[in-house]
């Protein structure tokens, strides 16, 4: 696997265009995934925001958690600038979840520059894409926060395929044992390299994974056993569409639940359906969590 792989595989998001839009690494959160005494959801007014909050609604109702609060801002962001910017300045100690589109996003990352602490960010998107209909990247702060084995989960009891890639800032514990994530259906495979990479197919063959992700060749992998592991069956609430399946997975890891933490430093997810395809909404969104 080549360098240049390796390192967006690792970065993800955070590395490259999170950087180019302006947070510097270090606002990044500690490793810890605690429960946030008081949670927000901010809707930046796209046209996913009420299948995401329909998702939020279940992941808080599943864990019994009530101290939440939504805000709509009316007309999006560039609309409604001043009631962000208060919202800001005067919700020390809560953690935000929001959901805005791609420009919303250059600007919101701008005005949360300096005081908060990010502990996830994603892009996520539905098209036509023969190859993958489905796409997210997800850089979290450490394993401790990641979605991205969540929402694997919820996407796969849908008729869709699709991909889920995620990296961490943070690299997992250097004594964690060599664990790998699970869910039935899935095989998965470690990248031979120092800095590992795992990749859970589902639906086609290691090959093909790696050609949908533009991995290394197949001798690049070795098969991993994967620990068992039900703690996702056990707080998971169906979803009907992708979107609130991401809505789902970002407020349940944004509310503490545990995560598989693997012994890597990036993983994917892989899924290709078989027979006919039930795709929509068409969308694309980038969503965020962070402490203010």
């Amino acid at each position: 696997m080549d360098v240049d792989r390796r390192t967006l595989m690792k970065g993800m998001l955070a590395s490259g265009a999170l950087l180019a839009l302006g947070v510097p690494s270090w606002a990044f959160a500690d490793q810890s995934a605690r429960r946030p005494k008081q949670c927000m959801l901010v809707l930046g007014g796209t046209s996913a925001d009420e299948a995401f909050a329909y998702g939020t609604q279940a992941a808080c109702a599943a864990l019994k958690y009530k101290d939440f609060q939504t805000v709509h801002l009316k007309g999006g962001l560039l609309a409604d600038m001043d009631q962000m910017v208060n919202l800001l300045d005067h919700s020390e100690g809560a953690r935000m979840i929001a959901i805005l589109d791609d420009a919303s996003a250059v600007i919101f990352l701008e005005l949360a520059r300096s005081g908060v602490r990010m502990r996830s960010m994603g892009a996520h998107a539905c098209s036509t894409d023969r190859a993958c209909h489905i796409r997210h990247e997800i850089a979290t702060s450490s394993q401790g926060q990641g979605a991205g084995g969540l929402l694997a989960s919820q996407l796969i009891r849908q008729q869709g395929s699709f991909a889920i890639t995620e990296g961490f800032l943070h690299d997992a514990s250097p004594g964690l044992a060599l664990t790998a994530w699970s869910a039935p259906g899935f095989c998965s495979y470690r990248s031979v390299e120092p800095e590992s990479i795992h990749l859970h197919c589902s639906g086609l063959s290691l090959p093909d994974g790696c050609r949908l992700l533009a991995l290394g060749t197949t001798e690049q992998w070795v098969p991993v056993s994967p620990k068992v592991y039900d703690r996702d069956s056990s707080t998971t609430s169906p979803t009907k569409n992708w979107v609130e399946s991401v809505g789902y997975a970002v407020t349940a890891s944004a509310l503490g639940v545990d995560s598989v933490r693997e012994s890597c430093s990036s993983r994917a997810f892989v899924h290709q359906a078989t027979g006919s395809e039930r795709i929509g909404p068409q969308e694309r969104f980038m969503s965020f969590v962070m402490d203010l």
